[in-house]
């Protein structure tokens, strides 16, 4: 009987054991499942959900580097000071001269959905080095806007140059330097409105930062039609006062009108003819044009015809011919028109060897008739113009 209890004490001690042990064992966690990138294909290629949001970004951006040059451009020794032509490399005495830029560009453009439409912003960070700077050529903030469906508020450029769905309306020529046709970036809200059809229309108010404040914005409007055989577009803009002007020579408010129209070539893809005018009631931020004597010129009118060619999906090459008449001159206040004209003709050439890096080459030729804005004597035409080698991503 003793030896019955003491196996069965034994017993109940090794299991209340053995429970102890379980109780006290390490369980090792599950690990959390991983959340992976996932493709946003709401808004086109590039863009990805952030992780815990429902909130798309791209990243996507640019380096460059590139040489560009040009001519001497001296109008007589007693009064030799230029402007700097098309592509810059001219110094204050108009002697011929060439240099290098690099250039970094990031874009971050954050998109999602809302029922007021969709919500965007856009941020563009990029930094030029042309050996003019000390050290490291500075990042700056390019552009920093929101969207929420058909509005846009910040920095951004003037709707003069871009606009939502504004497609062959936005910028001028088909090269990247574009001719003149009054490329500005500004502070402003717009709002654009897309129908059917094609059809797009914007209204924007503009601020461009006055010396002193201006209560008064400037102001553009804009409505256009977008289909498969082309495009034809108008804008109007109101300008309170050019910035950058002395006292003395102070512009005043004036406006400026635009029409254009673009062919597309049947059975060619990415071909094209674009054509457009300038009127300009007075000198302000839009009616640039080639210039002499430190003021770039403004013109009373000018048009602008520029065609490109696709030869393949890799290479492209365009030409654009600009002519202006009754410039500005910007020696007598109030800016009257003069007499005389000016005209500027271009050629561009862009190769895509492979996917994502571009070689773009582009020589511009501007012609002035300065006449009494120097002293009876026309500087000579100038011809500068650039090499460029970008990969993008």
């Amino acid at each position: 009987m003793k030896i019955k209890s003491l196996l069965i004490g034994s017993a109940a001690a090794l299991v209340a054991a053995t429970g102890a042990q379980a109780a006290d064992a390490v369980v090792v966690a599950e690990p959390e499942p991983v959340e992976y990138v996932r493709i946003c294909d709401a808004y086109g290629a590039g863009f990805f959900f952030i992780p815990g949001t429902e909130t798309c970004l791209r990243i996507s951006g640019y380096v460059w580097f590139q040489i560009q040059a040009s001519g001497d451009r001296t109008i007589n020794a007693a009064n030799p000071f230029t402007t700097n032509p098309y592509y810059g490399g001219t110094n204050l005495l108009g002697q011929s001269s060439w240099f290098w830029t690099s250039r970094a560009r990031v874009n971050f453009d954050a998109r999602s959905d809302t029922e007021w439409g969709t919500l965007r912003s856009f941020i563009r960070v990029q930094s030029t080095f042309n050996g003019s700077a000390v050290g490291d050529g500075p990042a700056t903030i390019d552009q920093a806007f929101i969207e929420l469906g058909g509005w846009r508020m910040g920095y951004s450029e003037s709707a003069w140059s871009q606009t939502q769905g504004g497609g062959a309306s936005n910028w001028g020529a088909h090269s990247w330097g574009g001719m003149y046709y009054g490329y500005t970036q500004r502070e402003l809200i717009a709002y654009t409105f897309q129908g059917g059809n094609g059809f797009f229309g914007t209204i924007s108010v503009e601020h461009d930062a006055q010396a002193g404040g201006a209560w008064i914005p400037d102001a553009v409007v804009k409505v256009g039609v977008n289909q498969g055989w082309g495009s034809v577009w108008a804008k109007i803009g109101y300008d309170e006062e050019m910035t950058g002007l002395p006292d003395p020579f102070g512009a005043g408010d004036s406006w400026s009108g635009s029409i254009g129209v673009q062919i597309n070539v049947p059975n060619s893809p990415g071909s094209s003819l674009r054509i457009i005018g300038f009127y300009h009631d007075g000198p302000n931020q839009w009616s640039g044009g080639p210039g002499v004597n430190f003021f770039p010129l403004g013109y009373e009118w000018s048009i602008l015809a520029s065609y490109n060619h696709a030869f393949s999906s890799t290479l492209s090459a365009s030409v654009a011919f600009q002519y202006f008449n009754d410039a500005y001159n910007p020696f007598v206040a109030g800016f009257p028109t003069t007499n005389h004209d000016a005209w500027g003709a271009e050629l561009s050439i862009v190769w895509f060897p492979v996917t994502n890096f571009e070689v773009r080459a582009e020589i511009h030729y501007d012609d002035v008739d300065a006449g009494v804005l120097t002293g009876g004597l026309d500087p000579d035409g100038i011809v500068s113009g650039m090499l460029r080698f970008t990969r993008y991503f």
